[in-house]
């Protein structure tokens, strides 16, 4: 008797189990979009509708012309940077390196932090924690930087440390891709 009220229970609860943790994983927050952005050179999944934004950028004593495609979400922000490398920059490895160096150590004194004396090779993860100048609360950012087709490309998932969610910043920076 008790196998098989056990059976039924177990053959009707699992397909109900199995149904709660596909919704539960899902977020109506968060609303993944997969975009081609930096001219074609960076697929990006963003968790909702995008904007992007141009301006001059100095950088490692070099302006760029440096766009950001970002997405909000919960006072998070999910975004790809990008700028052509500047013509005295593009054919040299060792400034094209200087440069996204520089762009790395933005990250860090974007947050007040002090920036390691190794810094992560490109395309790792970079996680900064510290105070945002315009933020109240303690913030924190995943980052990764690049060079690749004569473009500098960083995509960043940054926010109030009670407000980004380790796993989101994550499923963010999985689901950018740069194009070789």
């Amino acid at each position: 008797m008790i196998s098989t009220l056990f059976r039924f229970m177990l053959k009707n609860a699992l397909p109900l189990l199995a149904a709660a943790s596909l919704l539960a994983a899902c977020s109506p927050e968060h609303n993944w979009r997969e975009l081609d952005v930096a001219d074609g050179r960076v697929r990006a999944a963003f968790p909702a509708r995008v904007q992007t934004e141009t301006r001059e950028l100095a950088l490692g004593g070099k302006t760029l012309r440096f766009s950001l495609t970002a997405a909000e979400v919960n006072q998070a922000v999910y975004a790809v940077g990008y700028a052509p490398l500047p013509a005295s920059v593009a054919g040299d490895a060792a400034a094209s390196q200087a440069l996204a160096g520089a762009l790395v150590q933005s990250l860090y004194a974007n947050l007040g932090a002090d920036a390691p004396d190794t810094l992560p090779a490109m395309g790792q993860d970079i996680e900064v924690h510290g105070q945002a100048a315009n933020a109240g609360a303690r913030s924190w950012m995943l980052a990764r930087v690049w060079v690749a087709n004569g473009m500098l490309i960083e995509a960043v998932a940054a926010g109030a440390e009670n407000k980004l969610a380790p796993e989101r910043a994550r499923e963010f920076m999985n689901g950018v891709r740069v194009h070789r």
